[in-house]
């Protein structure tokens, strides 16, 4: 995904805080250029690693550097909006 407006949701399968996460943020990004991807983090080791005890966790990727900002579940509407315009 090469949109400057992109957001990464790490996840994994049967995870209900993910799917709970996952409504929450397409409701707010809705009618909005904002892209949504949702990575497994069982399919890669590092991932895996470093997000097993904190997902869901959604990233904002800044194109110009490909660093991101996390946050952290539980985020409330507020939250992601204020990640979304940082």
């Amino acid at each position: 995904m090469t949109n400057s407006r992109h957001l990464v949701l790490y996840s994994r399968q049967d995870c209900h805080l993910c799917d709970q996460a996952q409504a929450l943020i397409e409701q707010v990004i809705a009618g909005s250029d904002w892209q949504l991807e949702k990575v497994d983090i069982d399919s890669d080791p590092q991932l895996t690693e470093l997000y097993r005890f904190t997902i869901p966790v959604l990233a904002r990727i800044h194109s110009a550097s490909a660093e991101a900002t996390t946050l952290n579940w539980p985020f409330p509407p507020s939250r992601i909006k204020d990640l979304l315009t940082d």
